[in-house]
């Protein structure tokens, strides 16, 4: 009888030994990135910064809208946002609203969007319809895509994948 007990005993103590070896060598799991973020400075015309800013950044296709409030520093962080295109409006007491349209998010994006206010009434509107391209500053990254027809066409060297990579951007 005290055999078994110190055999059961024995067994248990060595199986939540050998989980918790494994779990020190097991892997991390890492979760996809699918939401974006938008980040940006909130400035005034003499580039000093506007402390709690509202910004309101709005999913043109799906209605749906998300509000933070810029920090002391006129920082601001949007995360999580479904990739779109976005309306983001930016309001303060004794400042224009400025309103910065086609803000294109994609998948796992760290946009940047600096806003500047004009001092002005709350009444005044500044909207803002065309812009340059949105540029991922956050990223270095450098993507293009390779259709298969372009790798069979090709004539590179014993049809050596590593070459392929040397035609991309």
């Amino acid at each position: 009888m005290l055999a078994r007990l110190f055999s059961k005993r024995t067994s248990v103590v060595v199986s939540v030994f050998a989980i918790w070896i494994a779990s020190l060598f097991a892997a991390q799991g890492y979760a996809q990135v699918v939401g974006a973020t938008l980040s940006g400075t909130i400035t005034d015309p003499s580039g000093g910064v506007i402390p709690n800013a509202q910004v309101s950044a709005r999913n043109t296709a799906t209605g749906v809208t998300r509000e933070v409030t810029a920090d002391t520093a006129g920082f601001y962080l949007v995360p999580n946002l479904l990739p779109g295109n976005y309306e983001v409006t930016v309001t303060s007491p004794g400042f224009s609203t400025a309103r910065q349209s086609n803000v294109e998010l994609g998948v796992g994006a760290q946009q940047q969007l600096n806003i500047s206010l004009k001092v002005g009434q709350t009444s005044q509107t500044v909207e803002v319809t065309e812009a340059a391209p949105q540029i991922q500053l956050t990223s270095s990254t450098l993507t293009a895509e390779v259709e298969s027809t372009t790798v069979r066409e090709l004539p590179l060297n014993g049809r050596d994948w590593a070459s392929l990579a040397t035609l991309s951007p």
